[in-house]
């Protein structure tokens, strides 16, 4: 699929969007990006934001996994401060007993096979990391993967339209998009509330909207919709540094100085009417679960609850590349997206602009078949 007069419309601010916007307007294409709220408005601040390959199997996805890593060493250079993306890597530990010493030997030989940077800590040493954690009678191992990041990702996502834009994108927002418009099996453009925008290629990365956009293209995309939440809480400095999973829940710094925290566990409580505007009291198990781990968090409140809806292929896998009979038409779209969002990104500019197909999507085509055994 090759750029017609180098005009794309990406559909979509959210982290996957403006990444894809900012390789495409840094490789030279004239590119509009397009959303009805501010970048990374959405979904994208919502989402945990862990840039990892731990645990991710099959083995192709992981090793796409470790490119999107990868990748992101390059992206914090050209974004500079303010990007929100975060170092440190991540320490993992798994519940005591045997079921964690099983997941611990598990992971490790999976890590061993892909060859990925990592390494087991004593208490002792990753005291030393994080001098606020907790981690004394952890029987499972303790695992620290150093090249790991974290991000926030309405401000990664707002960093990567700024630069698209230094680079010569446009950006429409708040606009809506109504309608990719095509003229027999070609796209032509976009409908929006701002009337029509032509274009010879449309790429739709508007997370679960994607579904609407293109079912009337003719492809029903095996998408659906997982809520999920994300707590922000205020602590004490240096309460942590990096990314921490201890399996029920997961933790992270954010860009000001706050504490991140979710739980996937917990995600089933909420649904997409919840009020995020005040914290439910059933939040404060959050806390309880992570003080023994982290006691400076003991005695902390939450200042903010974010929900929203995120997309979940049947399969699990990102959806990514042309969408089958439509000239001109591409859509992007996954779980992981702000972990993915560097090499998707990357990648799927260089397929637009070149008119080659990258065999690093080669797992993640629309047309492949689906299996909907997947349970995230």
């Amino acid at each position: 699929m090759t750029s017609s007069s180098s005009d794309v419309v990406v559909v979509g601010a959210g982290v996957v969007g403006a990444a894809i916007g900012f390789y495409l307007a840094k490789s030279g294409a004239k590119v509009t990006i397009v959303d009805r709220d501010a970048p990374g408005g959405r979904t994208s601040r919502v989402s945990f934001g862990w840039i990892n390959a731990l645990g991710k199997r099959p083995e192709h996805y992981h090793r796409l996994s470790r490119l999107g890593v990868d990748a992101y060493t390059q992206l914090e250079e050209e974004l500079g401060p303010g990007s929100g993306i975060g170092r440190g890597g991540a320490i993992h530990w798994p519940s005591s007993g045997p079921e964690g010493r099983s997941e611990m030997a598990a992971l490790v030989r999976d890590l061993d096979e892909f060859n990925y940077p990592y390494s087991l800590l004593t208490a002792q040493e990753a005291a030393e990391l994080e001098p606020n954690v907790r981690v004394d009678g952890v029987d499972g191992g303790i695992l620290y993967a150093p090249i790991e990041r974290w991000a926030d990702g309405d401000l990664l996502s707002a960093a990567l339209v700024k630069q698209a834009v230094e680079y010569g994108a446009s950006l429409a927002s708040p606009v809506s998009v109504r309608e990719v418009v095509t003229s027999g099996s070609q796209v032509t453009g976009v409908a929006t509330s701002d009337g029509f925008l032509p274009a010879g290629n449309v790429v739709v990365a508007a997370g679960t909207a994607c579904v609407g956009l293109l079912a009337p293209l003719g492809y029903q995309l095996p998408l659906g919709r997982v809520v999920g939440i994300l707590g922000v809480v205020s602590a004490p400095a240096g309460t942590v540094s990096r990314v921490l999973y201890p399996g029920r829940y997961h933790v992270r710094p954010t860009s000001d100085g706050r504490v991140a925290i979710g739980c996937r566990d917990m995600d089933f409580m909420v649904d997409e009417d919840t009020d995020a505007s005040s914290p439910p009291s059933w939040m404060n198990q959050l806390l309880e679960m992570a003080s023994p781990d982290c006691p400076a968090l003991s005695g902390s409140q939450f200042e903010e609850l974010r929900v929203g809806a995120r997309p979940m292929p049947a399969d699990g896998m990102p959806i990514v590349g042309p969408v089958p009979g439509v000239q001109g038409a591409y859509v992007a779209t996954m779980h992981s997206g702000v972990s993915l969002a560097a090499i998707v990104g990357q990648t799927v500019a260089e397929e637009i602009t070149s008119g080659n197909v990258s065999p690093v999507l080669e797992h993640y085509r629309p047309d492949r078949r689906f299996s909907e055994s997947y349970t995230p």
